[in-house]
C-alpha cells in the first residue's frame, strides 16, 4: 500500500453506531396525514411562533446536530448560527468552549452569554451538555431580545431546552456511540542537527566575549569538531510530545418512554478523549432525568436532575510562569538531537523571551502534573396552572452547584520551582458555587378577530453563594513525587527567613431581584408590535447604583403576507423589523465599590530573622458609581 495513503488513513477515524437496541418500539397502526406544524421558539420566559418574531433570534434543533460527533453540544453548533462564534479556550481535552455573540462588548469583563437550561441559569452550559440531549437551542442575539434579561444579558442569551420523553409513548432504550483518533499531520519544519549547532556558533560567537565562546567550545566542541553533526540522528521533540495517536470514545444510552398522562427520559453519557500532547486526557460521566407529570387537565408539573463529573488531565501547552515552559516553544526551539550525559540541560535562547532557557520537552511534559476536576448539578422543578383559556401561571425553582478542584505539582525544571531554588511547588485549589433559582411568570393570550394579543408579567428572584480556597506551597523536597506532595504538603520545608505564602479564600455573595413585562400584539396576521420591560435590582453594584431598568421595543412588517405577495412562488417569507433595547452586564467582581488590601509573604516587615506578613490594598480601587450600564 502506498506509503502517502496510510499516512491519511489516520488523519480522523471515525466509526458511528446508530441506535442498535430497541426495546418494545411503537409500531404505526394507521397512516396520519402529513400536517404541517408551525415551529416555535423561545424569546425569554415564552414561546412564540417563528414566523412571529420581531427580535435576532438564532435556532438549532434537536435534528441537526443529534449525529454530530462532538463531546460537547458547543461543537455541534460551531458555524450553525449568524453572529454566534464558537471557540476553544485551550488546545487540552476537555476545556471550556467560548461562546461569543456578536462580538466581544467588555474589555476587562465577561463576554461569555448567559445560559438557561430548561428554565434555570447554568454558566457555561453548552460545555456540559451532550448533543444528544438538547432538543433546541435558541440564541437572542439582539438587545430588543435580551432586554429581557436586563442585567445579565449584554452578552447575548443561549436558552437550551433538553429532551424529554412522549406521552403514550412504549418504553425504549437506544445506544449510540463513536470512536475517534487525532493526530498531527503537519508539524513545523526545524533545523538538523548540523544546522543547529551552526546557528549556536553564530550565537555564542557574535560578541567576541571569551566566556561564551568557552561555554560553546564545552558543549559543542571547536568549529573544526562541529562536522560530526551531520552523523548526528536527529530527534523530533514535536512527535514525541504531540505526535501520539489520541483516541476518543463517546457513548450516549438512552431510557424513554410515557404513559396517558406522564412521560420520562433517562440519559445516561460518557466521554474519554486522550490529548495529542503526552500525559493529557480528558473523562467525564453524565446523567440527566427528566419527569413530565400532567395532575389534571389544569396542573402539570416537570422534574429535572442532572450530574456531570469530569476531570482534565495535563498542564496544556503552556503553563503558569514565564516562557521558558511553553510546551510548544521548547518542542520547536530545543536541540533536536541527543545531549548524551546532558541531555537534561537547559539550552540557551538569547533571541526570545528575555534570554530564558530552553528546557528538554520530555522532561518538561513529565515535570508538570496537573489534575483539574469538575461536578456540576442541577435540579429544578417547573408546575404550570392553566387558570383558564386565557391566564396561565408558571413557577420555575432551580438549584445548580458547582464544585471545582485543581491539583498542580511543578517540577524541578519548571520556571516556578526555578523561583525558589529548584524545588518543587504545589498549588492546589477549591472552589463552589450554589446558585438557587425561582422564576414567576403570568401569562395572558387571546386571539379576538384579526387581533392577537399576548401578555406575560414576571417576578425573579436568583440567589448564588461562591466560596474558594487557593494555597501555593513551595520549597518540596526535590526528589518528591506529585503523588506524594499531593498527599503530603507538610513535606515541604521553607528555607530560614522565608515563610510560606498566605492561602487565599474568597466568599462572593450575589443576590439578583428582578420585575419584568412583555406584551406582543399582532394585526391581521401582518404587523407584530412587541415592548418589554425590566427592572433588576443587583447586590454586586455600589448602593445608590443597584437598580437598573432596560425597557426594549421592536416592530416587524411580514410583507409576503401582502396580497401583492401572498401567492409568490419565488418569495416565501419576506420580514422587514425594527428594533431598539438597553441590556446590561452585571458578571463584574464583586465589591468593586469597597476597597481591599491583600496579605502576602511579598509584603512584610523583617523583625531579626523572621519576615512577619503585610498588607497592601489591592489593584482596583473602589469606584461607587459602577453600574450595569
Amino acid at each position: 500500500m502506498d506509503k502517502k495513503v496510510q499516512s491519511v488513513k489516520w488523519l480522523y477515524l471515525t466509526v458511528f453506531l446508530l441506535p442498535v437496541l430497541a426495546m418494545a418500539q411503537e409500531k404505526e397502526t394507521k397512516k396520519e396525514k402529513e400536517t404541517k406544524i408551525d415551529e416555535v421558539v423561545l424569546v425569554g420566559y415564552t414561546k412564540v411562533s417563528k414566523k412571529d418574531v420581531t427580535n435576532a433570534v438564532s435556532s438549532v434543533k434537536a435534528e441537526a446536530i443529534k449525529d454530530m460527533p462532538s463531546t460537547n453540544a458547543a461543537e455541534a453548533i460551531q458555524g450553525r448560527m449568524a453572529g454566534v462564534q464558537v471557540s476553544l479556550s485551550e488546545g487540552s481535552p476537555g476545556a471550556d468552549v467560548d461562546i461569543v455573540v456578536r462580538g466581544g462588548n467588555s474589555i476587562t469583563g465577561s463576554n461569555a452569554p448567559l445560559y438557561i437550561v430548561d428554565g434555570v441559569q447554568m454558566d457555561n452550559a453548552l460545555s456540559i451538555l451532550s448533543p444528544k440531549e438538547i432538543q433546541s437551542i435558541e440564541v437572542l442575539k439582539d438587545a430588543s431580545s435580551t432586554s429581557i434579561y436586563g442585567a445579565r444579558g449584554a452578552n447575548g442569551v443561549v436558552l437550551i431546552t433538553t429532551k424529554g420523553g412522549r406521552k403514550r409513548a412504549k418504553t425504549s432504550i437506544n445506544y449510540n456511540g463513536f470512536l475517534g483518533v487525532r493526530k498531527i499531520q503537519n508539524t513545523i519544519d526545524v533545523l538538523d542537527p548540523y544546522q543547529y549547532v551552526l546557528y549556536q556558533y553564530e550565537i555564542y560567537n557574535k560578541g567576541g566575549v571569551q566566556t561564551d565562546i568557552d561555554a560553546f567550545k564545552a558543549r559543542y566542541g571547536t568549529f573544526a569538531d562541529l562536522e560530526k553533526y551531520k552523523s548526528v540522528k536527529k530527534r523530533d521533540w514535536q512527535d514525541e510530545v504531540f505526535g501520539r495517536e489520541a483516541f476518543n470514545f463517546t457513548h450516549n444510552l438512552s431510557v424513554t418512554g410515557g404513559s396517558d398522562n406522564s412521560s420520562f427520559s433517562l440519559s445516561l453519557n460518557n466521554v474519554q478523549e486522550d490529548g495529542i500532547m503526552i500525559g493529557s486526557g480528558f473523562k467525564r460521566n453524565m446523567a440527566n432525568f427528566k419527569y413530565d407529570y400532567d395532575v389534571s387537565k389544569k396542573i402539570s408539573i416537570t422534574l429535572n436532575a442532572r450530574y456531570s463529573r469530569q476531570m482534565i488531565y495535563g498542564a496544556g501547552t503552556s503553563s503558569t510562569g514565564s516562557q521558558s515552559t511553553n510546551r510548544l516553544r521548547n518542542a520547536v526551539r530545543y536541540q533536536p538531537f541527543e545531549g548524551g550525559s546532558n541531555v537534561n540541560v537547559d539550552e540557551f535562547d538569547p533571541l526570545f523571551a528575555n534570554e530564558t532557557n530552553l528546557v528538554n520537552p520530555i522532561l518538561l511534559a513529565n515535570s508538570e502534573v496537573k489534575e483539574n476536576g469538575r461536578n456540576d448539578l442541577l435540579l429544578n422543578g417547573i408546575i404550570e396552572y392553566r387558570i383558564n383559556k386565557d391566564f396561565t401561571f408558571r413557577s420555575v425553582i432551580g438549584y445548580v452547584q458547582r464544585d471545582e478542584m485543581v491539583n498542580q505539582f511543578s517540577g524541578p525544571v519548571t520556571s516556578l520551582a526555578r523561583q525558589n531554588n529548584d524545588q518543587p511547588v504545589v498549588f492546589l485549589s477549591k472552589a463552589q458555587s450554589r446558585r438557587i433559582t425561582n422564576t414567576n411568570t403570568l401569562n395572558f393570550r387571546k386571539t379576538f378577530g384579526n387581533h392577537k394579543l399576548d401578555l406575560l408579567a414576571g417576578q425573579e428572584t436568583v440567589k448564588t453563594d461562591a466560596e474558594s480556597l487557593t494555597m501555593n506551597i513551595k520549597w518540596f523536597p526535590k526528589s518528591i513525587s506529585a503523588e506524594e506532595a499531593f498527599a503530603n504538603i507538610q513535606a515541604a520545608s521553607p528555607p530560614s527567613g522565608q515563610v510560606q505564602d498566605i492561602p487565599k479564600t474568597n466568599v462572593l455573595p450575589d443576590r439578583l431581584v428582578s420585575f419584568f413585562a412583555r406584551a406582543n400584539y399582532i394585526f391581521n396576521n401582518k404587523y407584530i408590535f412587541t415592548a418589554s420591560m425590566r427592572a433588576d435590582g443587583s447586590s454586586v453594584f455600589g448602593p445608590g447604583n443597584r437598580w437598573g431598568y432596560f425597557p426594549a421595543a421592536s416592530v416587524a412588517w411580514k410583507v409576503n403576507e401582502e396580497n401583492f405577495l401572498k401567492d409568490s412562488k419565488v418569495v416565501s417569507e419576506l420580514k422587514l423589523r425594527a428594533g431598539y433595547g438597553l441590556s446590561g452586564n452585571n458578571r463584574i467582581p464583586a465589591f468593586l465599590y469597597s476597597t481591599f488590601f491583600t496579605t502576602s509573604s511579598d509584603y512584610g516587615y523583617a523583625f531579626g530573622n523572621n519576615v512577619t506578613p503585610g498588607a497592601t490594598t489591592g489593584a482596583i480601587m473602589s469606584n461607587l458609581n459602577v453600574n450595569s450600564f
